[in-house]
C-alpha cells in the first residue's frame, strides 16, 4: 500500500515532485561538485562505491565502501519488505546498491533534481522511488518507515534537533534512524571546524557554501535515545590507524524512539 500517495503528484523524468522546486541551492551546489570533481557519469554512479583507482576520490570511496559493508551486515539480521527512507540521497548510490540485495520498499528523497534524475536513470529497478521533497514541508505518512538513513548529508541541515524530531515522527514504533559518514565534533571543536570550512570554500571560490554547511556536536544528540555503532575514536580504531589500516573517520549513529 502506497501510504505516500505518490500517484497524486506529478512525475518529471521518473522523479516524483512532492515539493515546490527551488533551484538556488542546487545551482551553487552542482557548481561546487563540478569544481571538486564530484560529478560522476552514469556508469560511475552505477558502480559506486567501487571506482577507478585513478579517480581523484578513490581513497574516499574505499572508506565509504566500508561503511556500506557494515550497514549491509546489519541489514542481514532484518526481515525483508521494510519501508526504507533515505534522506539526502543525491545520485542514489547507497540505496541503489542495497536494492540489488534486499527486497525492501526504498524511498529516496533529495532537493537536488539533477542528481535525482541521474539516480532514476541509473537505478531504475522497480524497487526504488526517487522523490523531490523538502523533508520538513512535504506531506509524508507518520510512523510509516522502518529504517531511515542519512548518508553523508546531515551536515546540510542547520538544526539537528529539529531534523531528528521530524524523522522520529516518520519512523514506526520500532523504527530506526541511521546517520552514516557525517562528521560530529566535540562542542569545543565546533568553532575551529567552522573556520576551516569557511577557509576551504573560500579557497576554491565558493565562500557562500559555508552558509549551507553545518557543524553538529555529539552533545546535540544528548536529548535522544542514540547508540554509536561505529566509533572512529575507539582504541581499536586508533590501533588500526597505527597499523595504517584506513577506515571511515566518521561515526555511525543509530537513533530510536
Amino acid at each position: 500500500m502506497d501510504k505516500l500517495k505518490l500517484n497524486n503528484y506529478p512525475i518529471r523524468e521518473g522523479i516524483y515532485i512532492v515539493s515546490d522546486i527551488r533551484n538556488q541551492f542546487e545551482s551553487v551546489y552542482l557548481k561546487l561538485r563540478e569544481s571538486e570533481k564530484r560529478i560522476y557519469s552514469d556508469g560511475e554512479v552505477r558502480n559506486l562505491p567501487s571506482i577507478s583507482d585513478k579517480h581523484l576520490h578513490f581513497q574516499e570511496w574505499k572508506l565509504r565502501s566500508k561503511s556500506l559493508e557494515r550497514f549491509r551486515a546489519y541489514l542481514n539480521s532484518y526481515e525483508r519488505n521494510l519501508n526504507f527512507l533515505d534522506i539526502g540521497c543525491g545520485n542514489g548510490w547507497f540505496c541503489g546498491q542495497l536494492s540489488r540485495l534486499y527486497h525492501n520498499n526504498f524511498y529516496c528523497i533529495d532537493i537536488n533534481l539533477t542528481e535525482l534524475k541521474q539516480a532514476g536513470r541509473v537505478f531504475n529497478n522497480g524497487r526504488i522511488k526517487f522523490i523531490y521533497a523538502d523533508i520538513f514541508s512535504a506531506e509524508l505518512p507518520e510512523k510509516n518507515f522502518d529504517l531511515i538513513t542519512i548518508v553523508a548529508a546531515v551536515q546540510y541541515f542547520p538544526n539537528l534537533k529539529k531534523l531528528i524530531e521530524r524523522l522520529q515522527a516518520l519512523i514506526s514504533e520500532r523504527g530506526e534512524i541511521h546517520i552514516i559518514d557525517s562528521p560530529f565534533y566535540n562542542s569545543e571543536e565546533v568553532d575551529a571546524a567552522k573556520k576551516r570550512t569557511f577557509e576551504y570554500y573560500t579557497s576554491i571560490g565558493f565562500p557562500e557554501m559555508a552558509n549551507n554547511y553545518f557543524h553538529h556536536s555529539r552533545e546535540d544528540l544528548s536529548a535522544f535515545n542514540y547508540e554509536v555503532l561505529f566509533d572512529p575514536n575507539t582504541m581499536l580504531s586508533k590501533v588500526k590507524k597505527v597499523l595504517m589500516i584506513k577506515d571511515s573517520p566518521f561515526p555511525w549513529i543509530i537513533i530510536r524512539k
